[in-house]
């Protein structure tokens, strides 16, 4: 149904309403001319409420779009407002009024007016309450519907500007060269807690959070009580085979996907709420983009969504498609393509970034120029989730790892804690075979090179020489962040 067919259908309610309410006589005569007047103590009750809510409600910081929205939001508001004093006060309170009287009919309308708005508990059906008692206060006090009416619009457009303005707002006016600083948090609630509506007090800059989260798709559990954290200032690479669950991970931390149990938080927040949404930048596995608009177009069409974006021509040079800008998107190679992703990721200047996967199809030189912008990124204090099959991608950038596997965590921490806990080194060195030694974890040969993992060097090199086996071009070097991963998860699949 459209804004203007739900005017319409609200305006004949409120109509009909009028036409069948009974009349309600003023508390005292005199008070009747002054209805109008006192029906804007309305304004001020909203201003009150909105403050008590530590709300802001900064309309000069508002593009002309969201401007539009305002206005347009504002007229609803107000139609809405004439049709629900119809009702509630003109035809229930009043038809109530001359069957327990006027005190009983103001708690008994009240009552009702706020469990048909909310949950019958909480602060919502509470501040229901409380307006629909002044409301009903203002008009058996002057008798004119007209008081109650223009004080309920003034709350609703005050209330209601407020929530567009949270999430149309999300950069001050001094935040125009910059991502805004993650917001002070909290310190992280108990896991016993049971209070499902409520937002978690997070640990310090951390950006997002899973908690116990289960997630399945049919028989397959995908996620199996998974706690993950992704912190401010870091480069978190999530790895793992192919359906460990990486990408189903980052859709329930940027909201895609709803959670079987446990929880989920961005920024503070829901994830499926847009002001947190609108802080984050995110390319997943599948990118897809209209075939016909043209690459500016695109880069446009996106930054358009953000208050502080930055310029097309940079978002643009700084994925190297400069050349590419005035190209459909579908003429785009599948590196191009992906290109063009990451620097939608970028445009709006976010304070987070999910990357599932995005250097592949990428050429040498623009992968290792994206790695250095995201390490740059994270020293500025934003925080970057990436997952990539490119381990070594991992080990040039991450600044933590964790490890899935079936589901679940398996290992999380530094790249010096996997390889620790890979518990192995690697030694390479040239013969006609390995000989039977103790302590070999694994052995890769090729022709005459042999890779061999083990757990004490020392020991392993001084048993082979005393083997007897002639060899030649011995390296002992640590283990590199894909020997730890295919160590790891071999054993977790013995």
């Amino acid at each position: 149904m459209t804004a203007v067919a739900r005017l319409g259908g609200w305006l004949v309610v409120a109509v009909a309403a009028m036409i069948a309410a009974p009349p309600v006589d003023p508390v005292d005569p005199s008070l009747h001319p002054f209805g109008e007047a006192l029906a804007f103590g309305g304004i001020a009750g909203a201003t009150l409420f909105v403050a008590l809510a530590r709300r802001p409600f900064p309309t000069a910081a508002l593009s002309a779009a969201p401007r539009r929205r305002l206005l347009v939001r504002s007229i609803i508001l107000t139609a809405r407002s004439v049709q629900e004093e119809a009702v509630w006060r003109g035809l229930v309170l009043g038809l109530l009024g001359g069957t327990v009287g006027r005190l009983g009919a103001l708690v008994l309308s009240s009552g009702v007016f706020a469990a048909a708005h909310a949950r019958p508990q909480g602060r919502a059906a509470t501040a229901h309450l409380a307006t629909g008692s002044v409301f009903g206060a203002s008009y058996l006090a002057t008798g004119r519907l007209l008081a109650a009416i223009v004080a309920h619009s003034a709350y609703n457009v005050c209330v209601g500007a407020t929530a567009l303005t949270q999430h149309d707002v999300s950069v001050s006016d001094t935040s125009q060269t910059q991502a805004r600083p993650l917001a002070s948090t909290r310190p992280r609630p108990a896991a016993t807690t049971t209070q499902e509506d409520s937002i978690p007090q997070a640990q310090a800059q951390v950006a997002a959070r899973l908690e116990g989260v289960v997630k399945s798709y049919g028989v397959t559990r995908a996620l199996d009580d998974v706690d993950l954290e992704l912190r401010a200032g870091e480069v978190l690479a999530l790895l793992g085979p192919n359906g460990a669950g990486k990408s189903t991970a980052v859709a329930v931390m940027l909201g895609l996907r709803s959670p079987d149990a446990g929880r989920a938080w961005l920024l503070d927040g829901d994830p499926r709420d847009p002001a947190s949404r609108r802080r984050v930048g995110a390319v997943l596995q599948e990118v897809g983009f209209p075939a016909t608009l043209r690459v500016r177009e695109i880069v446009d069409l996106v930054r358009a969504h953000y208050p502080a974006p930055y310029p097309a021509d940079a978002a643009l040079e700084r994925l190297g498609l400069t050349a590419a800008a005035g190209r459909q998107a579908v003429g785009l190679s599948g590196g191009q393509q992906r290109r063009l992703a990451v620097a939608l990721a970028l445009a709006g200047r976010p304070e987070v970034l999910f990357l599932d996967e995005p250097t592949a199809g990428m050429d040498a030189g623009t992968r290792r120029a994206l790695l250095g912008d995201l390490a740059a990124f994270a020293a500025d204090g934003g925080a970057v989730l990436l997952t990539t099959q490119q381990l070594a991608e991992a080990e040039e950038i991450a600044s933590r790892v964790v490890l899935l596997a079936r589901g679940k965590v398996l290992l999380e921490g530094s790249l010096a804690d996997i390889r620790a806990r890979a518990g192995t080194t690697r030694v390479t060195f040239r013969a006609e075979s390995v000989p039977p030694l103790a302590g070999i974890s694994c052995v890769e040969s090729n022709l005459d090179r042999h890779i061999v993992f083990v757990t004490d060097a020392d020991v392993f090199v001084g048993d082979l020489v005393r083997s007897g086996m002639p060899f030649h071009d011995l390296h002992v070097t640590p283990v590199s962040l894909e020997d730890a991963f295919v160590t790891l998860t071999r054993n977790d699949d013995g």
